[in-house]
């Protein structure tokens, strides 16, 4: 998603989920070492650390890819009002539908079986991926040639 001259949005968002999860591991460690230690305020010390650290940190891992997505829709947008292309954006935000068509096509005079063929235009059909006219004119088709 991020380009070469985007480097430091995606720098920042692969350092907020290491933080991230270095604070969620660290946080219930440190709590759990602590907790096994018989002294009282090591107890109260531990519990606080155990919970209340893993918790801060993904609230704040959160709060960090809110304004990371921000800063995308930012670029999305000064993009577009200075006719920049945005290949690399508009490839993840176009629709799956178009990708998925390309990917998973269907062909009706392949050598699989009758079955197979509308078992694939049903999950093709199931996805969105195809109307329903173009579901029963396919199957016409299948059907006529058994």
């Amino acid at each position: 998603m991020f380009e070469k001259v985007d480097k430091p949005l995606s720098i920042l968002r692969t350092l907020n989920n290491v933080l991230a999860w270095i604070g969620i591991i660290g946080g219930a460690l440190s709590g759990i070492v602590l907790c096994s230690l018989d002294s009282p305020i090591f107890l109260t010390i531990g519990l606080c650390l155990l919970f209340c650290l893993p918790i801060c940190s993904a609230i704040s891992w959160l709060l960090v890819r809110v304004i990371l997505n921000y800063l995308c829709d930012i670029k999305l947008i000064r993009n577009k009002l200075y006719n920049v292309g945005n290949d690399s954006l508009e490839a993840f935000l176009s629709s799956s539908k178009s990708a998925f068509r390309e990917t998973d096509t269907y062909n009706a005079t392949d050598s699989r079986s009758a079955t197979e063929q509308l078992y694939t235009l049903k999950k093709l059909l199931d996805s969105g991926v195809i109307t329903q006219e173009e579901f029963d004119v396919e199957k016409a088709k299948i059907l006529k040639n058994m």
